[in-house]
């Protein structure tokens, strides 16, 4: 990656952070140029100024967990209009713990908890809530393992959904510096999506609404597979493709 190839607005938040770190106006130019090093190198903008805005709150970031993408952010629309109040609230695979913070957020009186299999995630995710001041259940389990009652009305889960084939495609980026475990999904990009769909079997909820983000490649095969949920359907992302599914109990 040459300078040529960042554009101008991304080297002007550059300098901003240049000047957040040294304090000063005018004498941060050694800061700057060694934030551009790290973005000449490929390091995503979003770890470099360390947080990115999550719907209406503010996410630290760095090399612990995934950056938060806009089909993330846009999830919270499709839970506001497929739940009113829920009381419960499970997050699996919590990350930064963005989804988990906003529905905090969103519905201050609800009891939140939120699980990841990385205890680096868990550690920013505690940070971010501190940050926030929203108050959360974080805690490692490997999908529901640790998850001591399953007595929630609301389950989300953004989990790893990228086949492991198709990982060598993505943006290099994306594959030289955010954390494979948050993106490699198995050999059909469905390993923990099924898991968790087999761990939730069995649950005894009589309104139990599930919101997934998935893949598009495997959106409408995952939807009919759904056989022991009353109601099932797909939602469509901000470019209109399937990317969530929402089924209730």
């Amino acid at each position: 990656m040459g300078i040529q190839s960042i554009p101008e607005h991304e080297l002007a938040r550059l300098r901003e952070k240049a000047k957040e770190i040294t304090g000063s106006q005018f004498d941060y130019q050694s800061s700057y140029t060694e934030l551009l090093s790290r973005r000449l190198n490929g390091e995503p903008l979003q770890y470099i100024e360390e947080y990115v805005p999550f719907y209406s709150i503010q996410i630290n970031v760095d090399q612990r967990c995934l950056i938060p993408r806009p089909e993330t952010e846009y999830m919270i629309e499709i839970i506001k209009n497929n739940i009113d109040t829920p009381k419960k609230i499970l997050d699996v695979g919590t990350g930064t713990g963005c989804i988990a913070l906003m529905m905090k957020k969103l519905f201050p009186d609800s009891v939140v908890h939120a699980v990841d299999i990385s205890n680096d995630a868990l550690s920013l995710a505690k940070e971010n809530a501190e940050i926030n001041n929203l108050e959360v259940n974080f805690y490692q389990s490997d999908l529901l393992s640790n998850v001591e009652t399953l007595d929630f009305d609301l389950i989300v889960a953004n989990l790893p959904y990228i086949p492991t084939s198709t990982l060598s495609t993505h943006n290099k980026e994306v594959i030289d510096h955010e954390p494979l475990i948050a993106l490699d999904g198995g050999e059909d990009g469905r390993l923990y999506i099924d898991k968790l769909q087999n761990d939730l079997k069995n649950i005894d909820s009589k309104e139990l609404v599930l919101v997934l983000e998935v893949d598009t490649s495997h959106a409408e095969s995952l939807l009919s597979s759904f056989t022991d949920w009353e109601d099932v359907k797909l939602e469509k992302d901000l470019v209109e493709r399937d990317r969530y599914i929402v089924a209730r109990k």
